[in-house]
């Protein structure tokens, strides 16, 4: 297959008002695994269905290797694509599924629809199914045949649209895995959209975050996950601790933190400069949680507290602490004869300010911690 290269140029897009997409610009480079991250309603689908042809922007551009495709049919934009539900027709066998993705129009080359449909069976392992209708499948084979019948006509690009939603964990992190390896086999160009972190984070060469209509970042997985440009990004992907305070450069290089709950933090500045009101977020991984007598790590910055709540998750017990008015979330790994905390006990919170980010403070921004 040959990939190809995807840019939208300001796309917007609406139903009426407000606006679904408002000036999407990016591009997708050959052979890259893309992906749109944002909460339900953020406009992820609706990007992916004006880049296949299937809505009209309002405004913007879709182009493909540099030509503008927006008056090209969807049909003749060499695009496949996975639905969330996967819409296999429950009448049709696994093999005549597969096959009803392609038409003598769009099939080229030297293999028939048959030996192209069998090759597909072969290549995701769904060969034991070939006459088996969709009922009878698992979720998995499910999503394979909907996988090979987008294939069959060897798109040069293919869209995914949550198509690991409707899956179990486990499998679902095998899928993830094959179809990652089938996209690189194939060196197919790929936008997946989901509202899963990990399914994009785990298989993604890029990420881009929408929120409310509009790309907040784009950025490698582990870029985005270190250093999250806003507030809005970095609660979607997955910061929970939002500190009030205030930030001063009184003693460049180094910058200072105060805030009424947790004091004093002073580290070496790193972050774009800010003065006045900041908001200073944390993960809950990053904090060390010690019984209230322990010894005190000259690296950390400590702050007494006391736990609210705790919820064990398996590999991590996760703890509700009061620090005044204030609540923080924090995680601690769990092995077993792990010690746990029981709500209402003395703590210390250890902070490391090397792993906090600093953000200024919006109107809307609340004093507490999510």
């Amino acid at each position: 297959m040959n990939n190809i290269r995807i840019e939208a140029d300001g796309i917007a897009f609406s139903y009426g008002e407000p606006r679904v997409l408002s000036n999407i610009s990016l591009s997708v480079e050959a052979g890259e695994l893309f992906a749109c991250v944002g909460p339900s309603g953020a406009g992820k689908s609706t990007l992916l269905r004006v880049i296949a042809g299937l809505e009209q922007p309002s405004t913007g551009r879709i182009l493909i290797n540099g030509v503008d495709v927006n008056d090209i049919a969807s049909a003749e934009r060499s695009v496949g694509m996975v639905f969330q539900n996967f819409a296999l027709w429950p009448h049709m066998t696994v093999f005549e599924n597969i096959a009803f993705g392609a038409s003598p129009r769009s099939v080229s080359g030297s293999l028939s629809v048959d030996a192209r449909v069998e090759r597909l069976l072969a290549l995701l392992d769904i060969v034991e199914t070939r006459d088996a209708r969709p009922a009878c499948l698992s979720t998995g084979q499910q999503q394979r045949v909907a996988l090979a019948r987008a294939l069959i006509t060897e798109p040069r690009l293919l869209l995914l649209d949550d198509p690991f939603s409707n899956v179990e964990q486990g499998l679902r992190e095998q899928l993830r895995h094959d179809l990652r390896h089938l996209q690189r086999k194939l060196g197919i160009t790929a936008i997946l959209v989901t509202h899963d972190l990990d399914d994009a984070f785990s298989i993604a060469d890029r990420v881009a975050v929408i929120i409310r209509g509009t790309i907040r970042q784009i950025g490698s997985p582990t870029a985005l996950y270190d250093f999250p440009n806003s507030v809005d990004v970095a609660r979607f992907v997955g910061v929970e601790n939002f500190i009030r305070g205030a930030l001063t450069h009184a003693d460049f290089p180094f910058i200072e933190f105060r805030s009424p709950e947790i004091g004093l933090l002073r580290w070496p500045m790193r972050d774009r400069p800010l003065a006045g009101e900041a908001l200073l977020s944390i993960r809950p991984h990053a904090l060390r949680l010690c019984p209230i007598d322990s010894f005190r790590d000259g690296r950390y910055s400590w702050i007494e507290g006391i736990v609210s709540a705790s919820e064990f998750l398996g590999e991590a017990v996760r703890y509700r602490v009061a620090i005044g008015a204030l609540e923080v979330a924090v995680k601690q790994a769990h092995f077993p004869g792990a010690p746990t905390t029981p709500p209402g006990t003395s703590v210390l919170i250890g902070f490391d300010p090397a792993r906090a980010r600093l953000f200024p403070v919006q109107p809307s921004e609340t004093r507490s911690s999510d």
